[in-house]
Parts: structure tokens; C-alpha cells; sequence
């Protein structure tokens, strides 16, 4: 699975709750091509599996809140993992560069404990 695909998908999951389901459809489709019926993933069922195990997703419905995706056990476990990714991994993510020396943060003369 392409890591810019996987970036894209975790945006998603931070989006409101209510165009979660477009917005899923519009990065998959984008990365993996237009949704097929069901009808046409099942006449082509082999070409759908190849796919997939290829790192690819599918698209398959034409009602967006009905679709479903079909996704290797490998790829999934990959968008699983990105998850729960470690601090460092989320800083690099967004490009976050060390100052390369230490700063001595001094507490206020007034602050009281």
C-alpha cells in the first residue's frame, strides 16, 4: 500500500463524522481507481483478489454508504499499525526538524507552586 494513501486515509479519520464517508470514497477512488458494481466485482472476482494482494484497494457498490472495500490482510494490517503510530513518527510526519541545542526554560520569579 502507498504510503501517500495511507496518509491521506489517517486525514480522514480526523474529519468530522459528517462527510466521513465521501471523503473515504473520494481518497480511495482517487488512489485506486472508480468503484465497481457488485455484479462486476463478482464477474471479475480473480481481478479484484489480484488487486488487493498488489496493494491495492477496491471500491465495490454504487451507494456510497453501502460500499464496501476490499483490502488484503497485509495492507490492512499496515493501516492498522499507522494508527498507533509513536510520537517521534507523528513529528517527523509533519516535518518537524530538532533545534540541534538544548533550551533552559526558567521558572517565573513570581509563579507560586
Amino acid at each position: 500500500m502507498k504510503n501517500e494513501l495511507i496518509t491521506e486515509l489517517r486525514k480522514v479519520g480526523e474529519a468530522d463524522n459528517t462527510d466521513v464517508l465521501m471523503k473515504l470514497k473520494q481518497v480511495i477512488a482517487t488512489y485506486t481507481g472508480p468503484s465497481m458494481t457488485a455484479e462486476g466485482a463478482r464477474n471479475a472476482f480473480s481481478k479484484v483478489l489480484a488487486k488487493a494482494r498488489n496493494g491495492d484497494m477496491q471500491l465495490v457498490g454504487r451507494k456510497t454508504s453501502d460500499m464496501a472495500v476490499v483490502i488484503s490482510l497485509r495492507d490492512l494490517a499496515a493501516l492498522i499499525r499507522s494508527s498507533s503510530q509513536s510520537v517521534g513518527s507523528a513529528l517527523d510526519e509533519v516535518g518537524f526538524r530538532p533545534l540541534g541545542r538544548r533550551l533552559v526554560v526558567s521558572t517565573r520569579k513570581d509563579h507560586k507552586p
